[in-house]
Order: C-alpha cells, then sequence, then structure tokens
C-alpha cells in the first residue's frame, strides 16, 4: 500500500463515517460533495427496499428469488422460482415480525427501520 501526502488527502472522493468500521470490516465511506445525494437503481432508489419495490412494480409475477431442490436420486432439479410479489409479501412479514417482537430499536427520529412508522 503506498502512502499519500496530505495535500492529496484533502482531495479524497469519498469521506468515512465514523465509528462505522468493526474489527471485521472498514468504516463506510460517503461522497465527499455535500451536494451528493446516495443513489442506486432506477428512479433514484435510497435504499435496497425501494429498488426491490420498484422491480416488483414492473414485474409483479416475473421469476426473482429462485433455488434448486435436490431429487432422490440426488440430482439438482431446474431452478424454481418465487415471484417478486411473493418474494415481497415474505420480506414484508419478516419485517413484520421484527417490529412486533421489537427486535429493532427506533432510530432517534422514532422510526424503525423495517417499518418506516414512528412508534
Amino acid at each position: 500500500m503506498t502512502s499519500r501526502s496530505s495535500a492529496a488527502d484533502e482531495e479524497q472522493w469519498s469521506t468515512v463515517i465514523p465509528n462505522t468500521g468493526t474489527s471485521s470490516r472498514g468504516e463506510i465511506r460517503r461522497c465527499s460533495d455535500p451536494l451528493c445525494s446516495p443513489q442506486i437503481g432506477h428512479h433514484g432508489s435510497l435504499t435496497m427496499y425501494e429498488a426491490f419495490r420498484h422491480g416488483q412494480a414492473i414485474n409483479p409475477l416475473g421469476p426473482c428469488l429462485g433455488f434448486r431442490a435436490v431429487s432422490t436420486n440426488g440430482m439438482a432439479t431446474p431452478f424454481i422460482y418465487s415471484t417478486y410479489t411473493e418474494v415481497l409479501a415474505r420480506v414484508n412479514n419478516f419485517a413484520a415480525g421484527l417490529d412486533t417482537l421489537n427486535l429493532v430499536a427506533p432510530t432517534e427520529d422514532g422510526m424503525t427501520l423495517v417499518s418506516g412508522t414512528a412508534q
């Protein structure tokens, strides 16, 4: 790894979010431009959930999550897919369970990350 000069450090493309690193992974980094907002996917989705909902809106009955079963003779079967609508129902039910059992603490603004509603 090469060392960088302090002048180069001032021109970094990203900044470290404090207190986000652990012993097993590095710090989270964000764009250093304060006018830049994080965007992923189409239509400016800010979360994976929003991006997934967009996919579900486009093709609700399309194949989304698949697996291959193993037959009794030990051979893998063709993929078996759940649709976007089926997977969305599973995601929402799982999130509701986490919320009902109070397994996710509310954020500073009172929102729970799994339900998106204030408590």
